[in-house]
């Protein structure tokens, strides 16, 4: 291309904005705003300017000083303009440029077809991170003559910074006295980690603060905690079309978060949902029970046990485990979670009222808890009024449970069986059992059922939490095809669950009581005529004992033990029992202490 001259204007004028949160300003604003340098159209029919705009986005800006930066591509997409002598300057932005003479044809001339490309960094301030972004916006002037105007927004994320999300279950109300549950879950949307802190939500609906998590939670970046609180619909509630209460979370350092609300509409109370006959997924929260899950998606507690055989010990299900919960509404309305609340007992209140209040069922109610003193703290089984999961009916032993059970006898498919337990029953729900009555209703099996009445012996005595889907447990426990059951004796700490046992005598078609296999606790049956039994002496001492089964007696066969030695050092035993009644030691060695 001929060189037509021997200077060249270029002016590049970036106008730079800088601002958070919207990509306009308004006359209002006090954000500060580079000179705009007005373009004059002398030249605007012989030459067009292009301007874009790139910036760095694979790292998270969230520095003070930290810089970001914007590269702009200035193209000549029309140029029939010559001599026009100018001096080159760059002002609204600290702008670096190579030389003409570097790009295109390495003329000095910004020729129709060629671009420069151009630099500058911006410093990140306090006010950008308090805002959220960075607002870029950016005009070149080339030959006198204003390129299109390109705006830039760059997002940036507080060292310190939390978010919130609310939801509310139900999503309707129609009584006074209803209670709605709100969820909460709070977000570190910050780059760093906060804690360990008590993180709170302060919601207007509420008295006072909601503690989320721990007193001393480290919440790494992306991180979240979740908590919840039970709001009691009031009369004015129903004089009213809908409540919305606003929210917003703290802690850790990081200021307050943006406030959040959740409308629950007055009108007919909307169940979950979840779709009947579907199986789900549920997370174990801290105080559930695999017999209130069941309530809560109104399934049935046998074929939810059924459906979950990984657990060793149902009756020890943990926080944070995934439960299957199959044919949900199946025995029941679903209701989904939250499947338990907590409720603080005021003067004058009773197991009714609070129940009423929770759409709960006072005898569970009753059972999960010791005490309705004034300030004392309950567990409260949501949702669980109407429920027939346990039916309790008093008898004249007392209080009866009927427990139902799915039973298989004789590799037949199992059918539905009650186990009609009966005795006294503590302020705690544990139950000290006189009788229980087996029997399966022709309505389910058809002719031929079993029918049993079975008293305990005097010699056991138990306290037994009825209310517990794992109280009762049905199984084939001596390997000869046919279901027998166990019944929790008591609760201890540790792995020492003690049962009574009664294993099925095809011959008698009867359920017979067997003192051997209560010698066992925390029993396992892993196969091949075995039982496994986890036993804890105390803190320092534990082991597992291995019973093989013969003519349904029970033979202790092998023990395998532990004692810790020091804080790293613990002895290893592994005895072997032999028929004959003699034994050996077949291991005994120093190892690292093993976890537990």
């Amino acid at each position: 291309m001929a060189k037509l001259i021997r200077s060249i204007i270029l002016a590049a004028i970036m106008v730079s904005v800088l601002a958070a949160c919207s990509l306009t300003t308004s006359s209002t604003t006090d954000q500060s705003v580079l000179p705009i340098v007005q373009a004059t159209a002398s030249l605007t029919e012989l030459v067009k300017i292009e301007l874009t705009v790139q910036v760095d986005t694979s790292v998270p800006y969230n520095t003070v000083g930290q810089f970001i930066k914007f590269k702009y591509s200035i193209k000549a997409a029309q140029n029939g303009s010559s001599n026009i002598p100018a001096n080159i300057t760059v002002t609204g932005a600290a702008l670096t440029c190579p030389a003409l003479n570097t790009v295109g044809n390495l003329d000095d001339r910004l020729d129709q077809g060629e671009t420069i490309e151009c630099a500058s960094d911006y410093a990140i301030t306090q006010a950008d991170l308090d805002k959220g972004s960075v607002v870029n916006i950016a005009t070149a002037n080339v030959y006198t003559v204003n390129s299109n105007q390109v705006t830039t927004t760059v997002p940036t994320v507080p060292a310190k910074a939390l978010t919130l999300t609310k939801t509310a279950n139900p999503s309707n109300y129609d009584r006074v006295g209803q209670i709605v549950t709100y969820n909460y879950v709070i977000k570190n949307s910050g780059s760093q980690s906060l804690g360990p802190a008590q993180f709170t939500v302060t919601d207007v609906g509420f008295g006072s603060p909601i503690n989320c998590g721990d007193a001393n939670l480290t919440l790494a970046s992306n991180a979240t905690v979740n908590c919840s609180a039970n709001y009691t619909v009031t009369q004015a509630d129903m004089n009213a079309v809908s409540v919305a209460t606003s929210a917003t979370a703290s802690g850790g350092g990081a200021g307050p978060s943006q406030s959040v609300s959740a409308t629950v509409t007055k009108g007919a109370v909307t169940q979950s949902n979840l779709t009947p006959g579907s199986t789900i997924p549920h997370t174990v929260v801290e105080g559930e029970w695999l017999w209130q899950i069941a309530r809560c998606y109104g399934a049935d507690p046998a074929t939810l046990i059924l459906a979950n055989p990984q657990l060793s010990n149902p009756a020890m299900i943990k926080k944070d485990m995934i439960i299957n919960v199959p044919n949900i509404g199946s025995a029941g309305k679903i209701y989904g979670k939250p499947c338990i609340g907590t409720h603080t007992v005021k003067a004058g209140e009773t197991w009714a009222s609070i129940a009423q209040m929770y759409n709960a069922d006072s005898t569970v109610l009753q059972m999960v808890n010791s005490t309705l003193a004034v300030g004392s703290i309950l567990k409260v089984p949501l949702n669980s009024a109407g429920t027939t999961l346990p039916t309790t009916t008093t008898g004249a032993t007392g209080i009866c449970v009927d427990l139902t059970r799915s039973l298989r006898l004789a590799g037949v498919n199992p059918n539905p069986t009650h186990f009609k337990v009966c005795g006294s029953m503590d302020a705690s729900g544990n139950m000290k059992i006189g009788t229980i009555k087996v029997f399966q209703r022709p309505e389910d099996v058809g002719l031929g059922g079993l029918s049993q009445d079975i008293t305990l012996p005097s010699s056991i005595e138990t306290a037994t939490p009825v209310n517990d889907a794992n109280s009762l447990i049905v199984g084939d426990m001596n390997y000869d095809g046919n279901d027998d059951f166990r019944i929790v004796r008591n609760l201890p700490a540790g792995p020492n669950i003690p049962y009574v046992y009664y294993i099925y005598d095809p011959a008698a078609r009867l359920f017979v009581y067997n003192e051997e296999y209560g010698k066992i606790r925390s029993p396992e049956f892993p196969g091949n005529n075995e039982i496994r039994s986890q036993w804890r002496k105390s803190a320092a001492n534990w082991g597992i004992d291995t019973y093989t089964i013969t003519n349904n007696i029970p033979r202790l066969t092998r023990r395998e033990e532990w004692t810790a030695i020091n804080e790293t050092q613990a002895t290893h035993t592994v005895t072997v029992f032999n028929a004959d009644g003699t034994s050996q030691v077949t291991v005994n060695e120093t190892i690292p202490l093993p976890a537990q």
